[in-house]
């Protein structure tokens, strides 16, 4: 068959700039404040039912997408936002905690901070690519590091920020100096062009591991001793009913907000400890992932056909194929990554293992990048049989006391991958090593 050429358009969907896919238009809606109040989530499911086609998305980086749109029904979406009291961001990305100034286990709050590299940015606007994107991380319960940035500030102690550009090597500067030493390099990227990153400045390039991040789920204590309680939904995607019965849960629990959070979460905030013990089971009711122990929380799935254009895989609904297949195996030291094609959208960094859509098949990339897929390929029919059998052969092998990541290192999982693909075309049903 022939290829699906991965669409590469060098931006995201933004709430002014919607993206084009398979099954319409995504708006991405970011809340400049990085909250929402239960009536207003509420408010949002019900615009993504009327004018989308009902599904909502929370992003790895906490943003909130509503898929299915038209062009018609971009604006009229866009006057509900407005209409329900949602200030969306708008401009450069500058991501901070969303737990920031009310979590007492941070070192520092980086809303100042933001708020000066936002506003010194200004002049930039229509300079920088809109893929440009700062993270300013004060620690804390909610980490940011699984997130990739141009341009990253993290608290080392009082008074103290690590600045990175690119993948250079990070530089301590004292607070005062830290926005605008940002903000130069915000420029300098700028010079180059619309098309330019970070990397593309001299000395930071070069080739550098994302971090994997856990997802702030379950109880998180605040400072003014009330609890934040994090959870996802299944592979970071639910229709609008789901986001409705959501609000209805915060409103039952008395929350004050929920906040988008990075690794496809949402943060409920001022709960008590009674109310957080409630909120919890009715979320598990909803079929949302409230603990890090649930292997759904360490696999990241794009959407998949039909739903993108690029897609060669439905890769959100054989996700949870692979959880299931793979929970023995999440000890919390690898990540999953079942991308529908080789751009990778889910999880732009390394994982783990990447199974990924080509050639109307799925390969596997282990400690690597979706775009670093290569035949051999298993059919997507083969997948569910596939996966299983992967995992029952990696956990038959794992020594006591191993983690996981330890395992794949030992064992080579791709190439147990390409052997069982070569092997299912030789008629046999089983996967063996190339050891064996």
């Amino acid at each position: 068959m022939t290829p699906i050429p991965p669409t590469r358009r060098g931006a995201c969907p933004a709430f002014l700039a919607p993206m084009e896919t398979g099954d319409g238009l995504i708006l991405r809606l970011v809340p400049a404040d990085g909250r929402l109040s239960p009536a207003q989530l509420r408010g949002l499911a019900a615009a993504a039912r009327r004018l989308g086609n009902g599904m909502m998305e929370v992003t790895a980086r906490g943003s909130l997408q509503v898929r299915g749109l038209t062009a018609e029904s971009v604006p009229l979406l866009q006057d509900a936002v407005l209409a329900l009291g949602i200030t969306p961001r708008l401009g450069l990305a500058v991501d901070v905690s969303p737990l920031g100034g009310i979590d007492p286990s941070e070192s520092a709050d980086g809303h100042k901070l933001a708020a000066e590299i936002i506003a010194g940015a200004q002049p930039l606007a229509g300079k920088l690519g809109p893929k440009v994107s700062v993270v300013v991380e004060g620690g804390g319960a909610v980490s940011l590091a699984g997130q990739k940035a141009d341009v990253r500030l993290v608290a080392t102690g009082p008074g103290q920020w690590a600045l990175t550009v690119g993948n250079a090597p990070a530089r301590v500067l004292p607070e005062a100096d830290a926005a605008a030493e940002a903000l130069a390099a915000l420029v300098s990227i700028a010079a180059l062009g619309r098309a330019a990153r970070a990397a593309d400045l001299p000395g930071c390039g070069g080739r550098a591991r994302g971090a994997e991040a856990a997802p702030p789920l379950g109880r998180l204590p605040l400072a003014d001793g009330t609890l934040a309680f994090g959870f996802g939904l299944p592979f970071g995607a639910g229709d609008a009913a789901q986001f409705e019965a959501i609000a209805d849960a915060l409103d039952a629990a008395g929350a004050r907000d929920v906040r988008p959070a990075p690794e496809r979460t949402l943060i409920a905030t001022g709960l008590s400890a009674g109310a957080a013990d409630v909120f919890a089971a009715r979320l598990a009711a909803l079929g949302c992932i409230t603990a890090v122990g649930d292997p759904r929380a360490r696999v990241a799935a794009c959407a998949g056909a039909p739903a993108c254009a690029s897609a060669h895989i439905p890769a959100r609904a054989l996700a949870p194929v692979l959880a299931e297949a793979f929970a023995p195996l999440m000890d919390g030291t690898v990540s999953l990554h079942l991308s529908a094609c080789t751009k990778g959208c889910a999880h732009p960094a390394p994982a783990s293992l990447a199974f990924v859509g080509m050639d109307g098949g799925v390969a596997l990339v282990h400690d690597g990048p979706a775009s670093g897929a290569a035949r051999p390929v298993r059919l997507v029919a083969d997948f569910p049989a596939a996966v299983a059998s992967l995992a029952a052969t990696l956990a038959a092998r794992r020594a006591p006391g191993e983690t996981t990541r330890a395992l794949l290192a030992r064992l080579d999982p791709a190439g147990l991958w390409a052997d069982g693909a070569m092997n299912r075309r030789a008629g046999k049903d089983h996967v063996t090593s190339r050891a064996e």
